[in-house]
Order: structure tokens, then C-alpha cells, then sequence
């Protein structure tokens, strides 16, 4: 556009004088001045970039922790507390374990009648049925040799049972 075209189009429309001036300065200022506005938003777009990359990689990272292998690891119901945590941090030091959470008798029986019980059903039940089924649920990197790790643990006194997650839902 030149400048006859913004004073037409300035002519046409009806506001204040003085808005109507400053916006044929405005639009009649030389290229340069445009170029000084672009060089502007270089940092904008580099911003642009970095936020682009950090959500990139915390998707990739976000993905990485989900595809994690699971096993539940069941102990003898005749351990005290104390071989129980022993066990327990026997678990976290494994190589290739990433994390290790313990399950009390109480919560999988929370859980197992929430999931597959109506209220009727698990108020019939005068004590927990799964108050022995205390377990750790851990969480084996997709490098780690999910087969040795299992052989570890089967290792250990006091495990009774090492099961993949996948294995007790279905």
C-alpha cells in the first residue's frame, strides 16, 4: 500500500482526527522500521523453540516411565514387620528396579472389592480375605533383563511369589 491508498482508505472511514494522523504516520514509516519490528520477535520464536523442545522431551520422558514393566512380589504371611521392610529394601536395590511400593493386606482388599465387588457383597465379608496378600509392587526398566531380576527376587527369603502385573488383572 502507498501512501494516496492509506488516505483514501483514511478518508473513508469516520474517527478522530488525530487517531486517523497517527495512523498514516504509522503506516507510511519506512521499511526499516518494519525490519526492526520483525529482528523483535527473533526472541519471541526462539522461546517459541525452547518451549517446542521441552515438551518434546518431557512427552518422551512421560512415555519412558509408562513403559515400565510390573511385578508384584508376594511374601510369606508369617514375616514380621521388620523382615518385611528388609525384604522391601532388598527389592530397591536390585539392578534395573526403578521403583518399589509396598501394598498392605488392607489396601488390596480395598482395591480387589472396589474393582470386582458391589457394597452388598464386600459388607457380607466380616474380615479382610486378603489380609495375607501384602506385597510389593515394582516397577523394572524396559533395559533391565526382567527374567534375572525375577530370579533375584525369588531369591530372597521370605518371597513366595513373583508375578507380572499384567498377570493379576486379567
Amino acid at each position: 500500500m502507498n501512501k494516496n491508498d492509506i488516505t483514501q482508505i483514511k478518508n473513508a472511514i469516520t474517527m478522530p482526527e488525530q487517531l486517523a494522523e497517527t495512523l498514516t504516520k504509522s503506516c507510511a514509516m519506512p521499511q526499516a522500521k518494519h525490519y526492526v519490528t520483525t529482528r523483535m520477535s527473533i526472541p519471541a520464536a526462539a522461546m517459541i523453540a525452547a518451549f517446542s523442545i521441552l515438551v518434546c522431551g518431557s512427552t518422551s520422558f512421560a512415555y519412558n516411565i509408562y513403559q515400565e514393566k510390573n511385578l508384584a512380589v508376594f511374601m510369606r504371611s508369617d514375616l514380621s514387620q521388620t523382615e518385611i521392610d528388609r525384604i522391601g529394601e532388598e527389592l530397591s536395590r536390585i539392578p534395573g528396579v526403578s521403583n518399589c511400593r509396598f501394598v498392605s493386606g488392607d489396601e488390596a482388599w480395598a482395591s480387589f472389592s472396589s474393582n470386582y465387588l458391589d457394597a452388598e457383597l464386600t459388607s457380607s465379608f466380616t474380615e479382610n480375605p486378603l489380609a495375607d496378600s501384602f506385597n510389593y509392587r515394582l516397577g523394572v526398566r524396559l533395559n533391565a533383563d526382567t527374567q534375572k531380576v525375577r530370579e533375584k527376587i525369588s531369591r530372597l527369603d521370605g518371597v513366595r511369589l513373583v508375578q507380572d502385573f499384567g498377570e493379576l488383572n486379567n
